[in-house]
């Protein structure tokens, strides 16, 4: 795989652009968007063509990068797969379970490769991570306390799609963030959520835009326990002080602590008993945009290059596939169904 396309031209979009310019014997032929003065302005930007028809941009490269609002993940990713051209594409992976799964069968059914973009998997800190997980360095593990936190909510004053009926479940900060994390648990542990220890608390703060009634979710917490008996708690905002803005993990184990927060992004800590120790986190090659934390940019790039290589048949060991896509949009829809319980449980007992 060498020639990619791009389908949307927003902010996701234009960071695989930036990442493809970096990667060797890869080209970006072109982007197409609903609209095409979207498009046009894209590639004087980043390079390529500007296709008004989507099926155009197909016949022209080898993988599409589906980088559309959330309600097109489906019709984009099938028509890709259709054509027998490997895919990856942002998440979440669809607006409902029912469009997840069909594209999941698909994807099972097709001989080009898919992939979901879980590009946190990709950050140097989750990896550290893991290998000190899988290594025993932090003993058996008992809980994680995982964030994700920024203020878009209070900073975007525009009413769009992301704050429509049609994205309730999908682009608000449980859907948008917090499917990050989802996968980023399961990365880490690969364990299920325990389905009956699990609460939520969702709240929708910032209720309207240019007079027009927000239907999505700006801050939402989550306890539970996975099936190895790791206690969770994940917590998504979009409604936070700039002070508390970025992305953290805890882990407790019976040997050692980790701590990281991209506040301080340059150390991670490792703590037993009294005795804290502090490492170094490796530099990154791009630049990050300012409402971004440490280590994105370089994120997509590690996440196209281990796209490319398996397309191309190079060894690659859990890249996300849509079979874990669709395991966290089922765990998502949990994580709604419970909030939902949580409130009718509360109304009878009041």
């Amino acid at each position: 795989m060498k020639r990619i396309g791009i389908v949307g031209a927003g902010g996701i979009a234009k960071a695989h652009a930036i990442a493809l310019s970096t990667i060797k014997d890869v080209e970006l032929v072109g982007v197409h968007d609903i609209n095409n003065h979207h498009s046009e302005q894209f590639v004087r930007s980043f390079g390529g063509k500007s296709y008004p028809d989507y099926a155009e941009l197909m016949q022209d490269v080898d993988g599409i990068i589906v980088a559309s609002p959330n309600f097109c993940h489906k019709e984009h990713t099938l028509q890709a797969l259709y054509e027998n051209k490997h895919v990856l594409c942002e998440k979440p992976m669809a607006i409902s379970i029912e469009e997840a799964n069909l594209m999941r069968k698909t994807a099972e059914q097709n001989s080009a490769l898919a992939v979901m973009g879980f590009n946190y998997r990709y950050l140097e800190i989750v990896n550290i991570l893991r290998s000190l997980i899988i290594s025993n360095e932090l003993g058996h593990v008992l809980a994680i306390k995982i964030h994700f936190k920024k203020n878009s909510a209070l900073r975007r004053k525009k009413y769009t799609w992301r704050d429509d009926a049609n994205s309730k479940k999908t682009s608000g900060t449980l859907g948008d963030l917090g499917i990050h994390l989802i996968d980023l648990i399961w990365y880490l542990f690969k364990s299920n959520f325990k389905e009956e220890t699990v609460n939520v608390k969702i709240e929708t703060n910032v209720k309207t835009k240019e007079d027009k009634h927000v239907h999505v979710d700006d801050y939402a917490e989550v306890f539970g326990q996975l099936e190895n008996q790791v206690f969770v708690n994940l917590i998504t905002s979009k409604i936070s002080d700039i002070e508390e803005c970025g992305f953290g993990i805890e882990v407790i184990g019976h040997k050692k602590e980790f701590k990281y927060h991209t506040k301080n992004p340059l150390v991670y800590e490792l703590k037993a008993g009294i005795d804290k120790e502090e490492y170094s986190v490796p530099p990154t090659l791009l630049y990050n945009p300012p409402t971004e934390f440490y280590g994105w940019a370089d994120s997509f790039r590690n996440e196209l290059i281990a796209w490319i290589n398996k397309a191309n048949q190079k060894p690659l060991v859990d890249i996300p596939t849509f079979a874990d896509g669709y395991r966290s949009q089922e765990i998502l829809e949990m994580f709604f169904q419970k909030e939902k319980t949580n409130k009718y449980q509360e109304l009878v007992t009041s």
